[in-house]
């Protein structure tokens, strides 16, 4: 079994509160659990009205499978007109 971690650091460009980030922010990662069949949570800038860091975990036993949905669920949350991702990272967990 193979574990795949992509931490996405996110900007919310039309922000303007904490309230106004974490309604942007839910709804991501709510449609990303929808869509994925992942686990994902805000795991950083929680106080900062713009910023956000998301950790999404997902398993699969093959890795070129793992790598694949990883690079999915990032293009979706590229696709997301709400916020921008200004960068990522990924790590493959054995």
């Amino acid at each position: 079994m193979h574990v795949g971690l992509l931490v996405v650091d996110c900007w919310v460009p039309l922000s303007r509160s904490l309230k106004d980030k974490r309604r942007v922010i839910t709804s991501a990662v709510e449609r990303l659990k929808r869509r994925f069949n992942i686990a994902a949570c805000e795991v950083e800038y929680q106080n900062q009205w713009q910023r956000a860091r998301l950790a999404i975990v997902t398993v699969n036993t093959e890795p070129r499978m793992l790598e694949s949905a990883l690079g999915h669920i990032l293009e979706f949350l590229e696709r997301n007109r709400e916020l921008e991702v200004i960068g990522s990272e990924r790590e493959t967990l054995l």
